[in-house]
């Protein structure tokens, strides 16, 4: 498999990057715990983290942070401008799209997903034809997750720049076992990202549009995001951070970039910066501008999946294993790529969002790092 990767990453999606440039004010020489916050970012940074940026708002302000590159080869420093992968934040983003429709009246969140998709689809994935749209929001399917999935993983390193199209990514679902058997709505959680694709599937047939064509008429141009893009139904700016992986798990990062794990079919594909999702964050949880507090209600209706988090319609709840108060919106992982964008309710509302050009989605000593920094950051925010 290794050298089917190495072969594969010849070819580059992400070409070298640009320094970004800021068109955005900047008060978090004013923020009185700037020190702190800057020392965390810089004490991860030598622990091995490529490139960090972070953004955090409290009743002092907002801060914004970085440190490291967002391409190494190139020395180009990791700014809070640069783009980077936000992984599943796109659950988050695509739900804010669907909560919108269905206040629209164009979606029902509890009709069958059976009444939507193709029946190939129906008679090779267990568990599908009895979940409604909510259920696949809510992660109470029991549905197989095709990112755990050998064989996705191998057609990925085979195919590393291929777009795939939803019904190309369901294929991996065939036939393969259900987590655990469906009993009803909300009555056991499982995160799988076969949910999001079935959703988005479900959404075009529905509405006769491409899901992405909503998630940007919707939510990126509705919230005035202006570097954020969903790949790969287009193309990204120059100014994209590389990312990385200790492939080898040897301490030695690598150039991974290319790996594209289905991206622009709802469960990921979304870059962007950290000021764009604060945009999105104080849009969705504060202000209130993109759905309604009926919707938001919805989505804020939780089941417990484990220690570590608990499922909503479209977001998570998190943080309850190191014993921080909730903060409520959703994490990214990938192969090359991390982040996080939460809200803390209990805690005045304050927000903390972070992205790392650094995959944390596999078991290497780094991914214990990049979850030392988070935490550091949320117990130091909460206090």
């Amino acid at each position: 498999m290794v050298a089917i990767l190495l072969s594969g990453c010849k070819k580059s999606l992400i070409g070298t990057t640009a320094p970004c440039q800021a068109d955005y004010l900047d008060s978090s020489f004013m923020h009185p715990k700037r020190t702190v916050f800057q020392a965390i970012l810089d004490k991860y940074k030598k622990k091995g983290l490529p490139g960090i940026a972070v953004l955090i708002e409290d009743e002092d302000g907002v801060w914004m942070g970085s440190a490291g590159k967002s391409d190494i080869g190139e020395d180009v420093d990791f700014k809070p401008c640069t783009i980077s992968k936000a992984a599943s934040i796109t659950k988050m983003m695509f739900a804010a799209a669907v909560m919108q429709l269905h206040e629209l009246g164009k979606v029902n969140l509890d009709d069958k997903a059976s009444k939507w998709l193709d029946k190939k689809i129906l008679d090779r994935v267990e568990n599908v034809g009895q979940v409604t749209l909510r259920d696949l929001m809510q992660h109470s399917t029991g549905i197989y997750d095709i990112i755990a999935d050998d064989d996705f993983y191998l057609a990925v390193l085979n195919n590393p720049n291929k777009k795939w199209s939803g019904k190309e990514l369901i294929k991996f679902a065939f036939g393969k076992p259900r987590a655990f058997e469906y009993a009803g709505h909300a009555s056991k959680g499982g995160y799988s990202n076969t949910n999001t694709l079935l959703l988005s599937l479900c959404i075009e047939a529905i509405t006769g549009r491409p899901h992405n064509e909503w998630m940007r008429e919707l939510v990126i141009d509705k919230v005035g995001m202006s570097h954020t893009y969903y790949s790969h139904h287009e193309a990204l700016p120059g100014y994209v951070a590389q990312g990385y992986y200790d492939l080898f798990n040897n301490g030695t990062i690598v150039n991974v970039s290319n790996l594209v794990t289905g991206s622009g079919n709802g469960y990921g594909g979304i870059y962007t910066n950290v000021t764009d999702l604060h945009k999105f964050m104080k849009a969705l949880f504060i202000q209130k501008t993109l759905v309604s507090q009926s919707s938001l209600d919805i989505m804020q209706t939780f089941i417990d999946d484990d220690a570590k988090g608990d499922l909503g319609v479209g977001v998570l709840r998190q943080y309850k294993d190191i014993g921080a108060h909730w903060g409520v919106g959703h994490s990214g992982r990938d192969l090359a790529y991390s982040g996080d964008a939460h809200y803390f309710p209990a805690r005045n509302n304050r927000i903390f969002i972070n992205l790392v050009n650094y995959g944390t989605n596999g078991d290497t000593p780094l991914r214990q790092v990049f979850y030392d920094m988070r935490n550091e950051f949320v117990n130091e925010l909460v206090k």
